[in-house]
């Protein structure tokens, strides 16, 4: 649901894989249009913590520029959404590779994915006027789990 009080900025660099640099000028020019007086609610990804790659230094950069630049924010940190109809996160990806009869390379590794109901009351749970930075998780999975879910229906 909107709320009149918080600007959701929801609009950046959706595939993780991008080496446009527009698209990542594009997302900072754009943000820098939301007047720093506003309570800005900006999606950022887990990854930040483990990765090393042109789509992390970027978030981390933007998550920076909120930090100095705002008198108030919520920084949303997510990584896996069920609910998200983009080619590029790696559940669509591999309904993709299933649906066109090839196994997925599975990968000793694991990722949080969370469902839209788990994100929405968090969502609900932010409050205008402060600082906060929030890492909503979900579960955690192993890229064999997230396979097999696929399989079956349940992702």
């Amino acid at each position: 649901e909107d709320r009149d009080d918080l600007v959701f900025f929801a609009s950046g660099v959706s595939n993780s894989s991008c080496t446009d640099e527009k698209e990542y000028e594009r997302e900072f020019i754009l943000l820098k249009t939301i007047p720093t007086d506003k309570h800005i609610v900006y999606f950022s990804n887990l990854g930040i913590y483990y990765k090393e790659d042109r789509y992390t230094s970027h978030k981390i950069k933007i998550e920076e520029y909120i930090r100095t630049n705002y008198t108030s924010y919520t920084i949303v940190r997510i990584e896996v959404c069920e609910w998200v109809k983009t080619p590029y996160t790696i559940l669509n990806y591999f309904k993709k590779q299933l649906s066109d009869g090839i196994e997925p390379v599975i990968q000793d590794t694991t990722r949080y994915v969370l469902s839209l109901n788990e994100f929405l009351y968090w969502i609900k749970m932010i409050k205008s006027g402060v600082k906060n930075e929030m890492n909503i998780l979900g579960r955690k999975m192993t890229v064999r789990q997230i396979v097999d879910e696929i399989k079956t229906g349940k992702l």
